[in-house]
This record gives structure tokens, C-alpha cells and sequence, in this order.
């Protein structure tokens, strides 16, 4: 009986730590346990996660403030977080769903287009990012269907986001702008 007590104290001691967590964002820690899954690409130098339950991930992408400004809003980029832990925070939280996607579009210096079947595309969720190799999308094959995750962003502040050549407006809230690379419609 002691001992099931124990497990169960200790459960909800990394339960509450892990959602305090996610609430606040975590520093990065370069994907030190319990925000441990890796990718196995080029994302994972921007993003800590955990997989949870039902094979849900839950974490965070980060950015770089840059020492610009539009209009007094700073400016932010991903950056390889592995290199400049020290300049990273926090952009977004995000919850993924794993699903498989076809690569309809890849074009130079913008996100690659993602089909995704209707059928398990949620509200929020709007941005799509492969398993495994390639390591970056311009090694991607169209046409060819990738696993991966389906993920829904929440910004954590305001900025501006500079990505793939453009630059957007991040309020904190459910973002489906900034990232946005999935259509449910295309012809295969």
C-alpha cells in the first residue's frame, strides 16, 4: 500500500511539474527528459516536447529575438537553439497529433504544402512537420506521403516573426497564421 502511494505521489509531482511547465514555457534544456522527442530533423534545434498520452505532443517552439523592431514590436526568428541556448525563448506551445501527409508543394524560401485528409484535421490545427529524414524541406519529395504531426500553435507574446522570407504579426492566442502549410483539398 506504501509503495502505491509512493508511484502515485510521484506521479502527480511530474504531472503538475510537466503542466506548470507548459503553462509558463520552459527554457530550453536541449531536450532534456521529460521534453525528450525528437523529430530526427532540422526542427529539433527550435523545439522541445513530450509525447503524451494517445501519442499526443505537447511543447514548445522557440525564437530568437534579433535587437529589431517594426513599429516598437520586436522581432523574432527560429534559430539553431543547440548553438545559442542562451538567446532562445519560448515563442509558441503547441499541442501535435500524429498523422500522415502528402508533400503537394515545396517552394524555395517558403513553408512546403501539406495535404492532410479533412477527416483528422481538428480546429487550430495548422501546421504539419515530417518524422525523420530529410533533415531539411528542400530534400523533400512531392507527392510523396511523410509521417509526422499535425500541430495547433499558441503564441506566448507579441512579435513579429520572420520566416521563409516574410514577416508576420504573433499576438498571444491560438496562431494560425504564421506557420500555416496545410490544405485538406488537393488533387493527388
Amino acid at each position: 500500500m506504501k509503495k502505491t502511494i509512493m508511484v502515485l505521489s510521484i506521479a502527480m509531482i511530474v504531472l503538475f511539474n510537466t503542466s506548470t511547465a507548459l503553462a509558463g514555457g520552459l527554457p530550453w534544456n536541449n531536450h532534456a527528459a521529460p521534453f525528450s522527442f525528437l523529430f530526427g530533423n532540422h526542427i529539433d534545434g527550435h523545439q522541445q516536447s513530450i509525447l503524451a498520452g494517445n501519442n499526443v505532443l505537447k511543447g514548445f517552439l522557440y525564437i530568437h529575438f534579433m535587437g529589431d523592431t517594426v513599429d516598437g514590436v520586436p522581432v523574432a526568428h527560429h534559430t539553431d537553439c543547440t548553438q545559442m541556448p542562451e538567446m532562445c525563448v519560448p515563442g509558441w506551445s503547441f499541442t501535435g497529433i500524429p498523422v500522415r501527409a502528402t508533400l503537394v508543394e515545396n517552394p524555395s524560401m517558403h513553408e512546403p504544402l501539406w495535404c492532410v485528409p479533412a477527416a483528422v484535421v481538428k480546429p487550430g490545427y495548422t501546421h504539419f512537420h515530417w518524422l525523420g529524414n530529410p533533415d531539411m524541406a528542400m530534400n523533400l519529395v512531392i507527392g510523396q506521403e511523410y509521417e509526422g504531426y499535425l500541430m495547433k500553435l499558441t503564441a506566448l507574446n507579441t512579435f513579429y516573426f520572420g520566416h521563409h522570407g516574410s514577416l508576420s504579426l504573433v499576438t498571444p492566442g491560438l496562431d494560425t497564421n504564421s506557420h500555416l502549410n496545410v490544405i485538406t483539398q488537393c488533387n493527388q
